[in-house]
């Protein structure tokens, strides 16, 4: 399947030059998380990140330097990731990451990228390179999901690795309405019960509600954090933004 297929020809042209940058480095580059959603649920978006099988520097600065798409366009540091200045939409970025290593510490490739992603909706990746341009890599099942309309994360331990997915899943629901599949709302819970969610800061919280709030279908998932304001416990902060019944 080549989701590829349905772009505008100037966003061809555009991922064609990120593959061809990252081949001429020996590196491989994918398009990853919420533009490949955003086909499948033909949505507009203007978020595009990369992932890089190889070194994402060398890629980009190869990039800026011999392709006309990119050229002379501004890379910043945005802490582990590079950030392009968008060729088509004045002050976008496009976000550009090294693939992550598994917890194993073996080399970072697309499938270890995927399954460190948290939730499988985000998980999905298109390849740029020429040899298998447009090529769908789907190892963590995004692909059904998406269609099915349901949240699920990619490991057991999600929630409690890595808490800001407490938040990050309910920003989701309130984005698209998609419920939790059974196994993913247990261990929310759970998660939630064990308060996983205190390692994170005050600020950081704040920050994910406030993205909750803004989306769709807000209100219900602040309704659903009021519910359970108890199990969080009233001293992080949050409850003061939550609306009044």
């Amino acid at each position: 399947m080549h989701l590829f297929s349905t772009l505008p020809g100037e966003l061809i042209n555009m991922f064609k030059d990120f593959g061809l940058a990252a081949e001429a480095v020996g590196a491989n580059a994918y398009v990853i998380g919420a533009y490949p959603r955003s086909i499948i649920l033909k949505e507009d978006c203007s978020d595009i990140e990369l992932t890089v099988t190889g070194d994402h520097e060398k890629m980009l600065h190869c990039l800026v330097k011999s392709y006309p798409i990119a050229k002379n366009k501004k890379i910043k540091k945005d802490g582990k990731y590079l950030l392009l200045e968008s060729p088509y939409n004045e002050g976008d970025h496009i976000k550009v990451g090294r693939s992550r290593k598994d917890e194993n510490g073996g080399i970072g490739d697309i499938h270890s990228e995927i399954f460190s992603r948290g939730l499988s909706l985000d998980s999905l990746a298109i390849s740029t390179n020429a040899t298998s341009f447009g090529e769908v890599i789907d190892a963590g099942g995004a692909m059904d999901d998406i269609r099915s309309g349901i949240i699920r994360i990619l490991k057991r331990d999600v929630f409690e690795v890595s808490p800001i997915f407490i938040f990050r899943s309910l920003y989701y629901k309130a984005r698209y309405r998609f419920p939790f599949e059974p196994i993913t709302e247990t261990l929310w819970l759970e998660a939630v019960k064990l308060g996983c969610h205190k390692k994170l800061s005050h600020e950081e919280i704040d920050a994910e509600i406030e993205k909750i709030r803004g989306e769709k279908y807000g209100k219900d998932e602040m309704r659903f954090l009021r519910a359970h304001t108890k199990l969080f416990g009233d001293d992080l902060g949050f409850k003061l933004k939550l609306p009044h019944k």
